[in-house]
């Protein structure tokens, strides 16, 4: 973090526990609702405390885990998601293997490459077609 961030970060605390009181601790601060909101309010405000939330939320697996599981909720988060793995082609594949690895998910590929005429007919024309083989 540069001397700037520091100072901004610095200026926020001071701000903060001088309108909170400089008599409570952080801890107290935290457990209050009112000023644990107005910290994170702060801290998401500076954008090179941001960046260190998120540096932090990223560095280990465990809190990256944390953070995907909660991200994840969130259903357009989850398209979001599908649509960045896709678009990598080296990712595709996995994608596949996995969808196809599972019978119940594969029962649901196929019925999915089957309910549309146009996609079945592509599926009939694959087919017809010599598959290669594969190492």
């Amino acid at each position: 973090m540069n001397g700037t961030g520091r100072v901004r970060i610095l200026a926020a605390s001071v701000a903060l526990l001088t309108a909170v009181g400089c008599g409570a601790s952080v801890d107290d601060m935290i457990m209050n609702p009112t000023t644990k909101d107005q910290i994170v309010q702060k801290l998401l405000g500076d954008e090179v405390a941001k960046q260190d939330i998120m540096t932090r939320l990223t560095t280990h697996d465990q809190d990256k885990k944390n953070l995907a599981d909660t991200l994840l909720g969130d259903t357009s988060i989850k398209a979001m998601a599908i649509e960045h793995l896709l678009a990598e082609a080296g990712q595709r594949t996995a994608i596949i293997q996995k969808l196809t690895a599972d019978a119940a998910t594969r029962a649901e590929v196929i019925v999915a490459l089957t309910a549309s005429d146009d996609l079945r007919k592509e599926v009939q024309e694959a087919l017809k077609k010599p598959i290669a083989k594969t190492p």
